[in-house]
């Protein structure tokens, strides 16, 4: 599964580096944001300008959030 990992990114350049991501990856993939909801809340409003859903990995790692298609 491919990813993107977030640690270290400035908020203000997220955007840009998830869409350069979700451009060409193949779904489902990760995006690892660590535990910054605000982190999290850029992920998911891009994920769903795609039409994609994102959900935390599981119940023990919510730093890393699936994007997959809707169904």
């Amino acid at each position: 599964m491919q990813s993107l990992d977030l640690h270290g990114t400035k908020h203000q350049n997220a955007d840009e580096k998830i869409r350069r991501f979700l451009n060409f990856a193949e779904l489902p993939c990760q995006i690892i944001t660590g535990n910054s909801s605000d982190m999290k809340n850029i992920v998911r409003s891009v994920v769903e300008e795609y039409e994609w859903t994102c959900y935390e990995k599981d119940s023990y790692n919510y730093g890393t959030l699936i994007v997959a298609e809707k169904t």
